[in-house]
């Protein structure tokens, strides 16, 4: 009840104090309201024609030190390091050394249906390749072990296709990992020392790197699974080699406002070229950018998410407005997305929604028809139990941690940022299979 009390007293709040408030308070206040109702804890940029209008830390960069979010720490930006990696593959191809449209095997020999796949389908998620973050071992069990591109590339390399390239759309890391070592086999070069010299140096990008683990800065961030109610598990630090292209990056705030500002004055690229990366192919996806309409006005945004860290971009050229959020919080909760929207509604002077609890109560015999173990591959399984009104989840060497309901078969992981859905049984009686999705990765567990 109290929670309820505090929601109606922020909005009674927002709505008597509007009228006095600059734009600056009215975004500052909805981030204090997110923050104090657990529902943030990292740094947000918000900029419009040229002017920052707030850039402000929430939270803690550290729990246990007690030290403050602030505008210049740093972040993990999981996959909004793709927009880098599609940038640096446009301005090759304006240079002449690629062409988008090339085949992979002209530049990796031997790859498996490599003749069938070209650039453009790994730039727009469209090749049908399996997705190399399925892989526990990778994302799960040990994320934070250094592992050579090889090993990686032996996941997917010689898989069959999930479905003909071009066909259709399905988010895989591997489109990314791969456009990575692309980039290296043309320029003769790490990767990340080509993105470094191409696009942080010519944006003047100094607090932004790859390698988050070797990081010594007094404002790196700690990631954590959840921060909530005074509990705090940290998470380990997924190494650089796993992310490489399709993840790797740490920035801050305001770094990553001078990439917006570089792309908007097209210091990168011409300004026919530089349209280049917005044009989507299926499901609205672009060359590392998700090309959405907003209340009739098109944005391009990108969400970010790896172990301890989510984040979320939204800019526009017409307008220059850039939103930037950074979390090292990944409890489930409000997602960074809405949080975006909502501070985009705030700036237009639009209602906008607060959060809400969309938990349900579902039915005890339909939760006792989940339990059970389930497979997700040799080494990895989780095991739901029943508890009359709840259920709880426990995978392999790890804690039980309680599942909440959004829906009659979706559930929220209770302190860490994942779901778990049940699939029906078509032929009736208790689940056979469940979904679990984390970090931008789908795991599926048979029983």
């Amino acid at each position: 009840m109290q929670k309820k009390y505090s929601i109606l007293i922020v909005i009674c709040l927002l709505t008597a104090t509007a009228l006095a408030q600059t734009p600056k308070d009215k975004l500052d206040k909805l981030m204090e309201y997110y923050t104090q109702n657990d529902d943030f804890n990292g740094t947000v940029l918000v900029a419009k024609k040229g002017a920052i209008i707030l850039e402000k830390g929430y939270g803690y960069r550290n729990v246990e030190s007690k030290s403050p979010n602030t505008a210049n720490t740093i972040f993990q930006i999981g996959s909004n390091t793709k927009q880098f990696t599609g940038e640096m593959i446009v301005q090759l191809d304006s240079k002449g050394r690629l062409g988008i449209e090339d085949k992979v095997s002209r530049y990796i020999p031997g790859f498996t249906d490599g003749d069938k796949i070209s650039l453009k389908n790994l730039l727009t998620h469209t090749s049908g390749l399996y997705n190399y973050t399925k892989e526990t071992e990778f994302t799960v069990i040990h994320p934070e072990k250094a592992v050579n591109k090889e090993t990686i590339l032996a996941t997917f390399k010689n898989k069959q296709l999930e479905f003909a390239p071009g066909s259709k759309f399905e988010y895989s890391n591997s489109n990314y990992f791969l456009l990575g070592c692309i980039i290296e086999k043309i320029t003769g070069m790490r990767y990340e020392t080509e993105v470094r010299r191409n696009i942080f140096n010519v944006c003047g990008m100094t607090h932004t790197g790859f390698d988050f683990t070797h990081l010594r800065d007094p404002n790196k961030a700690t990631g954590y699974y959840y921060i909530q109610s005074g509990k705090v598990m940290e998470a380990p630090i997924t190494d650089s080699s796993i992310s490489f292209a399709a993840g790797a990056i740490y920035s801050t705030v305001g770094d990553l406002y001078k990439w917006h500002q570089a792309l908007h004055q097209y210091k990168l690229l011409p300004k026919d070229w530089q349209s280049l990366p917005y044009k989507p192919f299926k499901n609205h996806y672009a060359f590392g950018w998700s090309i959405d309409k907003i209340d009739g006005k098109e944005y391009m945004t990108h969400t970010g998410g790896i172990s301890g860290f989510t984040s979320y971009e939204l800019r526009s050229d017409p307008e220059d407005i850039f939103i930037v959020i950074l979390e090292n919080n990944m409890k489930p909760g409000t997602d960074n997305e809405t949080i975006g929207k909502s501070l985009l509604k705030c700036l237009d002077d639009k209602a906008y929604k607060l959060p809400s609890d969309k938990m349900i109560t579902v039915k005890s015999d339909l939760l006792q028809s989940y339990a059970g173990t389930y497979q997700v591959n040799s080494d990895f399984a989780i095991t739901i139990r029943a508890n009359g009104n709840e259920l709880t989840a426990q995978a392999t060497n790890q804690s039980e941690i309680r599942l909440k309901a959004e829906s009659q078969t979706i559930f929220h992981t209770v302190g860490v940022a994942a779901t778990i859905e049940f699939v029906k049984n078509k032929n009736g009686g208790p689940c056979k299979e469940i979904v679990l999705r984390q970090n931008g990765t789908e795991l599926t567990g048979t029983r």
